[in-house]
């Protein structure tokens, strides 16, 4: 199965049974290292905020595995998601409004042009600005769409990745090339020039982080590219490798790495 049918049918079969689609963000949340970076610095957020109604853009939603975090943890929220797929904007539209989340609303919109000046408490892009050519017009966007005091969160592939880890967000499971690797000193000097400020980076997928996306999410990638039969199989894997699992990603948000295959930054507009 080619990276584009297997993508096709993920998507196709999550359509036709909504309800494995919210066991699909449980898991999501639970396997993939960077979400467990993301949901620290988001509680952080949270917790540092005043008022309760942040105003919040996810630039690069996907298939609204954050808004699924976002929406369940701070129900008062309200998300705007943005992504450049139109058949996935309509599926999650028609998701969140079946649940009655209504402060979640997903459209389609190119980020070089996207831009609503001082707008949002909370710009949120995960895996997103390495694809985009001109990666600094996107930054400075960010910027005027945040209010003072704003947040922008981001989380990009660095220079020091031995691989090139799963996307799960606007690409899920694709092949599209990257544009940039990020370096933490010159990220941080063209987020400063661009007017941040209080912009502290680190490194996520440490050894214990690889080694978890190796054993719950490239190796049952692998396998179901073979062949749809290894669906019956991979529920007993994961109960045998789930708290290993678990506890890998544990130890990859607890542990400082000098180096790591993402980029988790913070800053903010002042």
């Amino acid at each position: 199965m080619r990276q584009s049918e297997f993508r096709q049918a993920l998507r196709q079969f999550l359509h036709e049974r909504p309800g494995f689609r919210t066991l699909f963000y449980t898991l999501t949340e639970a396997l993939v290292v960077s979400f467990w970076h993301i949901r620290k610095e988001l509680w952080g957020v949270a917790l540092n905020q005043s008022q309760r109604n942040l105003h919040v853009l996810d630039a690069g939603a996907g298939m609204g595995q954050y808004e699924h975090f976002m929406s369940s943890r701070f129900p008062g929220w309200n998300i705007c998601a943005l992504d450049r797929e139109a058949s996935e904007v309509a599926e999650c539209n028609r998701y969140f409004l079946e649940r009655g989340k209504h402060r979640v609303f997903f459209k389609t919109a190119n980020l070089e042009t996207y831009r609503e000046p001082d707008c949002f408490d909370l710009i949120l892009a995960v895996n997103v600005l390495e694809y985009l050519p001109n990666d600094r017009l996107v930054l400075t966007n960010f910027f005027d769409s945040l209010r003072p005091e704003g947040t922008l969160l981001l989380a990009v592939q660095s220079d020091k990745a031995l691989t090139v880890e799963p996307n799960f967000t606007n690409k899920l499971l694709g092949n599209q090339g990257l544009a940039h690797r990020y370096n933490a000193l010159s990220l941080k000097k063209t987020l400063k020039e661009i007017g941040y400020t209080r912009i502290r980076a680190h490194y996520a997928y440490g050894y214990s982080g690889r080694l978890s996306t190796r054993l719950g999410i490239r190796l049952p990638k692998y396998l179901l590219k073979k062949s749809g039969l290894w669906m019956a199989v991979l529920p007993l894997y994961f109960v045998l490798t789930y708290p290993l699992i678990l506890l890998l990603n544990l130890l990859d948000v607890v542990f400082a790495h000098w180096q790591g295959s993402e980029l988790v930054v913070r800053a903010s507009r002042p």
